[in-house]
């Protein structure tokens, strides 16, 4: 085989040259691994279907994914075929000044290699908002971006036209911060809601492309941002949401907006808050919800539309066992000062 050496004084092994021929069979066997691992259903296909995944980056500085990352990505192209893939944030590692400058680099490279890359070989469009640890919008005392490095790194990575996914851009005129696009019948808005901070300029830009006619004109209006406007999961601290959460809140309602799709609290769960629809979509790694003793778990969610009449269904994956998470499992309704979160019927059966 070439990896045993007879020498003057016998035989030894060439360690670094078996190394190379384990890694290159490991690389042979992983597409086909993960092609005999058990795979999720495929649910009961709308007119139009959308994946919302997000949350799964690793300890700071990460350039390595969870197993879970891949099979999601895996079941993306091979089993549920989306129109649209959502990622609310968190995909890389960041918002830690202790990482070199080079890498912020590799962490945007390494989410390519295992998620973006394997989506646009599979023809699947993706649209992702900035997360805290991707590119947080936290103010320092001096009024400059605390995290200015991460918020460099990722404009970096997304403005590359390599990375181009097909997506009919509205306004992108702050991308990959704040933008709005039109695919099908569905509009979306993303907001930087990397930190609490949704100012004055964000909610003034949001009412101006909500009522442009690409966003009136669509069956189905999405905004996704990281922080969630209310909290679900046992992170609920100051900062945790975006402040003044309830007055977002009816600003989308007043411009039609259906759904608020938001990552950061690690805990899935489909709500309805006053008249707007509330998606927090999980990740990879868990917090328990508010109200339940049901243990957390992982989650991808796929969102399946009916157009004619509207009509809205979730099914959500736990990746580690491909079991559906029952609707029935989450909390009825969870109390806040606001009002309460009411379990949405889109998770039910």
């Amino acid at each position: 085989m070439g990896f045993i050496v007879h020498t003057r004084e016998g035989y030894r092994v060439d360690v670094p040259h078996l190394l190379r021929i384990l890694l290159s069979a490991l690389l042979l066997l992983a597409p086909s691994t993960l092609a005999r691992s058990p795979m999720p259903t495929d649910p009961p296909r709308g007119d139009v279907r959308i994946v919302v995944f997000g949350d799964f980056n690793g300890p700071y500085g990460a350039v390595t994914y969870p197993d879970a990352v891949r099979r999601v990505v895996h079941a993306i192209g091979d089993v549920w075929r989306p129109d649209l893939v959502l990622l609310p944030g968190d995909l890389v590692a960041g918002q830690s000044r202790a990482l070199p400058d080079e890498r912020f680099t590799q962490m945007w490279s390494a989410f390519d290699e295992v998620a973006a890359a394997p989506l646009r070989a599979a023809g699947v469009p993706y649209a992702a908002t900035m997360g805290n640890h991707d590119a947080s919008s936290l103010l320092d005392p001096g009024g400059a971006f605390a995290f200015e490095r991460e918020r460099v790194a990722a404009a970096a990575y997304w403005s590359q036209p390599m990375y181009e996914t097909n997506l009919a851009y509205v306004d992108r005129h702050d991308y990959p911060f704040t933008y709005a696009f039109r695919h099908g019948e569905v509009f979306v808005a993303v907001i930087d809601a990397s930190s609490a901070r949704v100012d004055d300029d964000q909610r003034a830009w949001l009412r101006s492309v909500l009522a442009r006619p690409e966003a009136t004109s669509a069956a189905l209006r999405l905004v996704m941002g990281h922080l969630p406007l209310v909290g679900v999961s046992t992170k609920t601290g100051p900062g945790e949401v975006v402040t003044d959460g309830p007055e977002v809140a009816r600003l989308l309602q007043d411009h039609g907006v259906d759904t608020y799709v938001s990552g950061h609290h690690a805990a899935y769960y489909a709500g309805r808050w006053g008249g707007i629809e509330l998606l927090f979509a999980g990740g990879i790694g868990a917090r328990p919800i508010l109200g339940s003793s049901a243990p957390p778990r992982s989650a991808v969610t796929i969102t399946d539309v009916w157009l004619a009449p509207l009509r809205v269904r979730h099914t959500t994956f736990d990746p580690a066992d491909w079991q559906v998470i029952a609707g029935t499992s989450l909390p009825e309704r969870i109390e806040h000062p606001g009002g309460a979160v009411l379990r949405s019927p889109r998770a039910l059966p």
